[in-house]
């Protein structure tokens, strides 16, 4: 028997045996942030039951919305939850997506047109940039 016959036996020997490594999933990399305004987010590897998210809180009370993102157990995803933040009372929403770094996205509005139409003319005036017309 050649080396390369008792090579393909011991790979079919162990894979009857169930010896072969399965790959296996690796763990996730999110985004992780408080519920403080702004959000500096910090990478966070994620447990192997976890999925990234973004949780959305909003206030019984007078209709405060919070936000902060961090890894969540897949479990969770589908439920409502609970928390305090500053003495109110939030009920959250979780959005949950499964690959690295997707809870990136804020759930911020874009800016106005009219502050977009500043920005730039803020820009050329900081810059002192000179426009010939």
């Amino acid at each position: 028997m050649g080396l390369s016959s008792a090579f393909l036996g011991l790979l079919f020997l162990s894979g009857t045996l169930g010896l072969t490594t399965s790959p296996t999933r690796g763990r996730l990399h999110c985004y992780t942030c408080s519920f403080a305004k702004p959000c500096y987010p910090v990478l966070t590897e994620c447990r192997e039951d976890e999925v990234c998210g973004v949780s959305v809180g909003t206030s019984e009370q007078n209709k405060d919305v919070i936000e902060r993102k961090g890894c969540l157990p897949r479990a969770q995803c589908p439920l409502l939850g609970h928390t305090t933040y500053w003495s109110r009372s939030y009920t959250l929403q979780h959005q949950c997506c499964e690959q690295d770094l997707c809870n990136t996205a804020a759930s911020q509005r874009p800016p106005s047109l009219p502050l977009m139409t500043l920005l730039p003319l803020a820009a050329i005036f900081g810059w002192r940039v000179h426009i010939v017309l």
